[in-house]
């Protein structure tokens, strides 16, 4: 009996900081944000890099089959806008300009951002 609690324990114990993390967000945090079906069974995943609490230092990365793009991105929470505020790189090495990355912020991905980001 003492060996079945002290194992639930140590499971509530590993568990409880990684659900923590999920809700905290540090400079360094990568957190997903939107999945993108585009045709058949292929998906791109979308995420934001950065500190949420500040969000004019934010990176948007896709990756999947459409393929890797890298974009920084400012929100704005009264608006509910989501902005390329810089040129972008395509597959690590191809550079775009912040108004080719923009057209990449479909309306759903820019919902998903907000909701990540604004309170």
């Amino acid at each position: 009996m003492i060996v079945c609690r002290s194992v639930a324990a140590a499971l509530l114990m590993a568990l409880t900081p990684f659900g923590f993390a999920q809700e905290k967000s540090s400079a360094d945090d990568t957190i997903f944000v939107y999945l993108d079906e585009v045709g058949g069974p292929y998906f791109d995943e979308w995420y934001l890099h950065g500190d949420i609490a500040r969000p004019e230092g934010l990176r948007l990365q896709r990756s999947g089959k459409s393929g890797e793009l890298s974009v920084p991105v400012t929100v704005d929470c009264h608006a509910a806008t989501v902005d390329v505020s810089g040129p972008g790189l395509v597959f690590e090495s191809m550079d775009i300009s912040a108004g080719e990355a923009q057209e990449y912020i479909i309306a759903p991905l820019a919902e998903a951002v907000v909701q990540k980001v604004c309170p």
